[in-house]
């Protein structure tokens, strides 16, 4: 990979970042209209800090799957690994900076990135399944 593509990657982490935190409002969002409505907002607040989790364990790995298929294609099955890759830890790095590191040391943190890891190589690899290298 080319320096261009790590910076390249580290726009797609932002990208998949604020797709998944746009979903997690959503749910947040659906949750508070159709669920649990005529709550005060401290009740929405708290569910918040349970729901947006597993929203970012479910839809987000279906995230990084879809992006590593995405930008693959059209690129060696070894770059499109090392992109796919690239992508997720940095997504990582930034996921953890943004909440000043405070769940880089929990064991849900590195299982949701493990799985996410996981996503974004399978989707790299069908994407490039007929390529070689």
């Amino acid at each position: 990979m080319k320096p261009i593509d790590f910076a390249k990657a580290a726009g797609v982490a932002v990208g998949v970042l604020a797709l998944n935190i746009f979903i997690a409002t959503l749910v947040i969002v659906a949750y508070s209209l159709w669920i649990e409505p005529g709550h005060p907002r401290e009740f929405y607040d708290e569910a918040a800090l349970r729901i947006a989790p597993w929203c970012s364990h479910i839809f987000g790995t279906a995230l990084f799957f879809a992006a590593g298929y995405r930008f693959a294609r059209l690129r060696s099955r070894s770059v499109a690994l090392i992109f796919a890759a690239a992508f997720t830890v940095l997504y990582a790095i930034i996921d953890s900076a943004i909440v000043a590191f405070a769940a880089f040391w929990q064991l849900e943190f590195w299982l949701s990135m493990l799985a996410k890891f996981a996503a974004a190589l399978a989707g790299a690899y069908l994407a490039t399944r007929k390529g070689t290298t």
